[in-house]
């Protein structure tokens, strides 16, 4: 590997278990799976609100940690590029 492609694409690694969100998009399915999916995509669902929706149905994710996800900057990142 070249330094310029090193430098561009900078390895990332895991410390620990995934973060709580990529813990459950792990244990969904169907369409819960897809739902999540959608609204982390999607800029409609601000962080707030996505945190409020995930832990009014039980989930137990950070506030924080779905803007660390959505910005590939959570503790599973490397898993996702």
């Amino acid at each position: 590997m070249a330094l310029a492609d090193r430098l561009q694409n900078p390895q990332r690694n895991m410390t620990g278990t995934p973060c709580s969100v990529g813990l459950l998009l792990d244990t969904l399915e169907g369409d819960e799976l897809a739902a999540l999916k959608g609204a982390l995509a999607s800029r409609e669902w601000s962080q707030a609100a996505l945190w409020k929706a995930l832990t009014d149905e039980g989930h137990e994710v950070g506030m924080q940690t779905i803007n660390k996800h959505r910005g590939l900057k959570c503790r599973c990142a490397k898993d996702r590029k």
